[in-house]
């Protein structure tokens, strides 16, 4: 059977969105008023807001302080989180969010919520070629994810998107692009990596370029001081966040699933650490035997969130690219077995995921994501040695 052939996506996605329609409605009709009168607009969206008007303030030191930034947010009236929201972000993030304030925060928000969506589905579509796909993109859990919390996972995803389009064509140009990851260098730090053991210096050059730029940029605008301020800032937060088990249960890493279970912070940290230069080390090893870049830098994208102590279920929004590069070469070499169900289980990931991390304390993002990283490496071994499918 042909599951994903262009008329069967396109009958799918109207199912799908009837469907999800319909289960919103019931959703806000059983529960809506209980649900609106304890959750605010965007969640974790504020803390951009109130640095954006910590910037138009002048108050650039406070942005990395969690009084003053909470007294930030306070202001906008919108607070209400179990945990402290401190700003982790390297200055160059502040000159993408400096316009926030000049709105309320509500209309920032509305805006946002309106634009990024729209936007990265629309990349989204440049690699799949498939709107259907692009749409599924659009209603998907993880779309809805971000966008409840107001986070920047659709940013990263439409700056790797446009970067990725880019990078057999107008590799400099790529470069430029990927190198805005900057602002949150933990989440795909294999992606550089990749492009320098596979030898691609104008891409390379391209996102030392930009990269830089923002960093002197931050550097003209925001002074040393506050450089300065961030670094100490995020090594006391993160020191005291990656302790705190109660927020470890969060992170959808392997060191968060070891904390949750009781493991002492060393034991985790190493172990955490050695299964990461594990991965690392085995995604490198098949960069530089692969000829083709474009399947390199997906292969190093399906394994990044195996690669870090720190990260949200926002944050895995890019983990749409990787799948639809499935989807696609799938439609040339046909399926594999478990990929359909996978891709599945993936799409619908976001649901279960938080249920079972919030209710039983049981991050399974880790398993999903090795899974995921097992799929890609059969792809891409299978690809390497039919090369006319690539």
């Amino acid at each position: 059977m042909n599951f994903f052939n262009k008329d069967r996506c396109d009958a799918y996605l109207r199912i799908y969105i009837f469907v999800f329609f319909a289960i919103l409605s019931i959703a806000c009709f059983m529960g809506g008023k209980a649900f609106l009168a304890n959750f605010k607009l965007g969640g974790d969206f504020i803390l951009f807001w109130a640095a954006s008007s910590q910037i138009l303030h002048g108050h650039f030191l406070d942005i990395y302080n969690t009084a003053a930034h909470e007294a930030a947010m306070q202001s906008g009236q919108f607070l209400n989180h179990p945990y402290k929201l401190p700003f982790l972000y390297p200055p160059p993030m502040l000159l993408f969010i400096w316009p926030l304030a000049f709105f309320t925060y509500t209309i920032s928000y509305i805006l946002w919520a309106l634009s990024a969506p729209i936007i990265t589905a629309k990349t989204l579509n440049l690699l799949c070629k498939n709107w259907s796909i692009a749409a599924f993109a659009f209603f998907s859990p993880q779309f809805i994810v971000s966008l409840l919390t107001g986070q920047n996972g659709l940013l990263i995803t439409l700056i790797l998107t446009i970067g990725i389009f880019y990078l057999i064509k107008k590799p400099f140009l790529s470069g430029l692009i990927l190198g805005l990851l900057v602002i949150k260098p933990h989440v795909v730090f294999l992606v550089p990596l990749c492009l320098i053991f596979s030898r691609k210096w104008r891409v390379v050059a391209g996102i030392a370029t930009s990269a830089s730029f923002l960093i002197i940029l931050s550097y003209c605008v925001f002074s040393l001081e506050t450089w300065k301020r961030f670094f100490e800032y995020s090594h006391v937060m993160q020191n005291s966040i990656l302790h705190d088990v109660y927020l470890c249960q969060i992170f959808i890493t392997v060191f968060g699933f070891l904390s949750v279970h009781g493991l002492p912070f060393i034991e985790a940290f190493w172990i955490q650490t050695t299964f990461s230069l594990i991965v690392v080390a085995y995604v490198l090893y098949n960069t530089v035997k692969s000829k083709n870049i474009y399947n390199n830098v997906i292969l190093s994208l399906a394994a990044s969130p195996l690669c870090t102590p720190y990260l949200l279920h926002y944050d895995l929004t890019y983990m749409l690219i990787p799948a639809i590069w499935i989807i696609n070469t799938a439609l040339r070499t046909g399926f594999f077995s478990w990929e359909k169900p996978f891709l599945i289980v993936l799409y619908f990931s976001p649901i279960f995921t938080l249920a079972l991390t919030w209710c039983y304390h049981f991050p399974v993002e880790p398993i999903v994501a090795t899974i995921f990283l097992c799929l890609v490496l059969r792809r891409h071994h299978y690809l390497e040695k039919h090369p006319q499918y690539a």
